[in-house]
């Protein structure tokens, strides 16, 4: 090999490893993404199915006669 292909072996290995540095970037930077929009969806729910079991109750005591 000479000189000159042996610097372009080093300098595509450390272009590539560049490379892929930046994509594993981009792919964990859209992972992060989609867990937090995935976190908030999850809280809305919980949120929904709190105010729905809240409301359950409610009725139920208002129909029992339950008082505080």
């Amino acid at each position: 090999m000479t000189d000159n292909e042996i610097q372009a072996l080093f300098v595509g290995a450390a272009l590539g490893a560049q490379g892929m540095t930046l994509l594993h970037v981009f792919w964990n930077a859209r992972d992060a993404r989609r867990d937090a929009r995935r976190a908030q969806a999850a809280a809305k729910h919980s949120a929904g199915d709190q105010y729905l079991y809240s409301l359950r109750l409610y009725r139920i005591q208002r129909r029992a006669g339950v008082q505080r």
